[in-house]
């Protein structure tokens, strides 16, 4: 992968992720799982196996691919420019949007709960009451954010290192037998270990301090990204063997529909966070993999989607949950619902893009650069 070549497969990615988020977070109104802010009273099956089938590969690939940004922003920037640019880029919009964004989502959550009543303003001091799920404060989607600019923390004295000679040459040497076809699934393994021994202690809320499970996978992932950048080879494997990756990923979540539906007496109950582990590998790798081959273009939807795609990320939740506000208990089909909640939030979110970015004030406090540049989560 050249120095100089900029890899648009992966803002495509992080682009489509995040616009999945509405079709995503629209359906977790609608089944018993996810933290979604209002709740449809019937939890509908295949929704619930839509769901599944998202969260097991968009959150993991945008990990991912944070770990490939943060290789190529170093490129450009020392460790302290790096840094203050991960502060600028994550902590303030994760800031701006818990001051501003949570507040209205944790409100009308109350409000459909008969938790509380009154205004906004009224609600706004009782938001610090107590966290979710049993109290109002929360930060909601936003975690991605503060994962994402902690791991940065962490892991930065390694890359600076990783990136240096003669140990960048080591790792791609070392690394190169996972670009031989399935042997990438190597980086499986001591995933697979520790979600045996961590999920079942740690099921998934993301509160950072007590989310270990959750915490180690995105880490390694972070990881992990980075090494595929220093060894771009592993990449072109990934995109030679796509299709296996696609057709072991549908055989793999086929057989997890079928443990979940048998519940405990599955034969997979027992070893299914490791199974999990190479489900999850296997539809990362797929997407990595037909971007790569398909999308690593620019174009000018691409201009526009790039630089819409981290504030589409911060506000989509809010259309969502306030159009679900006024529809789940109401009389009528559930996809219809669905399909509503899904055509009303594209427009209203990218609506309120365009007013926010006119707000110098605001612009600046959910990171959003005027004409110029462009923003997404982590991108160097």
């Amino acid at each position: 992968m050249a120095q100089d070549s900029r890899a648009y497969y992966l803002d495509w990615i992080r682009i489509i992720v995040i616009l999945l988020l509405v079709p995503f977070h629209s359906a977790v109104t609608f089944t018993v799982h996810g933290d979604g802010f209002i709740k449809y009273p019937q939890n509908v099956p295949l929704m619930d196996d839509f769901l599944w089938f998202l969260s097991i590969w968009i959150m993991p690939v945008l990990f991912l691919i944070s770990g490939m940004s943060a290789y190529f922003a170093l490129e450009r920037r020392t460790p302290a420019q790096f840094a203050r640019e991960r502060r600028s880029k994550l902590l303030r919009p994760l800031m701006a949007g818990f001051l501003l964004v949570c507040p209205p989502l944790s409100y009308l959550r109350a409000l459909f709960m008969g938790s509380f009543h009154g205004s906004l303003i009224q609600f706004y001091p009782h938001f610090f009451n107590g966290t979710y799920p049993r109290g109002n404060l929360n930060w909601g989607h936003l975690w991605f954010l503060a994962y994402l600019f902690v791991f940065t923390l962490i892991l930065l004295p390694l890359f600076v290192r990783m990136r240096r000679e003669p140990l960048r040459t080591r790792l791609a040497e070392a690394s190169a037998v996972l670009e031989k076809g399935l042997w990438i699934y190597l980086i499986a393994a001591p995933l697979m270990i520790t979600e045996s021994v961590l999920r079942p202690i740690f099921p998934g809320l993301q509160n950072l301090v007590w989310d270990w499970a959750n915490f180690t996978f995105y880490l390694a992932l972070v990881f992990y990204g980075f090494i595929f950048a220093i060894n771009g080879r592993i990449l072109d494997n990934v995109q030679r063997i796509r299709a296996i990756f696609l057709g072991m990923g549908i055989v793999l979540f086929a057989g997890a529909i079928a443990s979940r539906r048998m519940g405990v007496a599955s034969p997979l109950a027992r070893v299914f966070p490791a199974y999990n582990v190479l489900m999850v590998f296997s539809w990362v790798f797929a997407v990595l993999g037909y971007a790569k081959e398909l999308l690593n273009i620019r174009s000018r939807a691409y201009s526009f989607l790039n630089e819409a795609s981290f504030p589409f990320y911060i506000f989509h939740f809010l259309p969502i949950t306030m159009v679900a506000y006024f529809i789940a208990r109401a009389n009528g089909n559930v996809w219809l619902k669905y399909i509503l909640l899904v055509v009303v939030a594209y427009p209203s979110t990218f609506g309120l893009y365009g007013i926010v970015k006119r707000i110098p004030y605001l612009r600046g406090a959910f990171g959003i650069k005027g004409k110029a540049g462009t923003r997404v989560p982590e991108r160097g």
